[in-house]
């Protein structure tokens, strides 16, 4: 979702780099009008990276996919304004599946995925302020495809999954590790969102799929991870949607085990309630969504559901 209310998308093809055209087609949509302009990316195939706003409401485009399991070192910047592409300094290695998150400070840590020979890019760079990247070698380390990472209060990083073990992540000089609360449960392809300042909620996820949920609170003096009521139905490969009134809205995903089994696809969006912990059913969706979905709150309060399968 951009500043200006308009939604930009673009399109993704896992079979580039097998001698099929790179796919660089960018579209910028309006919600009021449906209408589309296209804002194509001539430089790189951002299929499978990782973005972020910069504060000045810049989108910034990390890695991009040469095959599967392999990604570009590339960075790409999205103007709003002009509809405009720009190239940014490029990482020191490629990344494919990684997360980039805004810090307090202004600066984006990007984490993970895999590079060019498809291996972990185990080194954490920061994008600074001012342009430029910042390595920090001394939190250097494996981590999974798409962390699930969120800025705290406190100016640090933290890794809530998708393994058990999870993580804070210090960006102050070379960086550091330390660990965080263990939260019992593997939630592969769960999803995982902040609901208000410094609270995560972890839903759904693992193989079988799960239905059950988790909260924590990293305000407190010794922040555990918490059960909090289950959706009705089990999923996997969802989507966890912030909504402005502070509940969560989980759509999509499958209750079948595998991996993107569409037999067991999930219609029925349920919504949370932090106050209560409980799940409410709603209408049904008319398509299924599946792995490379996508969920997004629109500034009139619908929810733009797209993607995936």
């Amino acid at each position: 979702l951009l500043p200006d209310g308009h939604v930009l998308l673009w399109s993704g093809d896992d079979r580039a780099g097998k001698g099929h055209k790179m796919v660089t087609e960018a579209l910028v949509w309006n919600p009021s009008s449906g209408a589309w302009v296209s804002a194509p990316n001539s430089r790189t195939d951002v299929f499978c990276s990782g973005h972020v706003f910069l504060p000045d409401g810049r989108l910034l485009v990390v890695g991009g996919h040469i095959d599967i399991d392999a990604g570009l070192p590339d960075v790409n910047i999205f103007d709003f304004g002009n509809r405009r592409w720009s190239k940014g300094s490029a990482m020191t290695a490629g990344r494919w599946y990684p997360s980039a998150v805004t810090l307090i400070s202004g600066e984006v840590l990007v984490e993970g995925g895999a590079d060019e020979d498809k291996a972990h890019n185990t080194l954490p760079e920061v994008w600074q302020v001012r342009g430029g990247w910042r390595r920090l070698t001394g939190a250097a380390r494996r981590v999974s495809y798409y962390p699930r990472m969120f800025a705290l209060g406190d100016g640090r990083a933290y890794h809530a999954g998708p393994g058990q073990g999870t993580e804070y992540v210090s960006v102050t000089g070379s960086g550091s590790r330390s660990p965080g609360p263990w939260r019992p449960g593997e939630r592969d392809y769960g999803s995982a969102v902040m609901y208000a300042p410094d609270k995560i909620l972890y839903v759904g996820g693992g193989d079988p799929p799960t239905a059950t949920a988790q909260v924590i609170d990293m305000r407190q003096s010794d922040p555990q991870w918490q059960s909090t009521g289950s959706m009705a139905f089990a999923r996997t490969q969802l989507n966890a949607t912030l909504l402005a009134d502070g509940t969560v809205l989980a759509t999509g995903g499958t209750s079948s085990p595998g991996w993107n089994v569409a037999a067991g696809a999930v219609l029925a969006p349920e919504l949370w309630d932090p106050a209560t912990g409980g799940w409410t059913q709603l209408a049904p969706m008319s398509e299924f969504r599946l792995y490379h979905s996508t969920a997004l709150l629109l500034p009139d309060a619908r929810v733009l559901v797209a993607g995936g399968g």
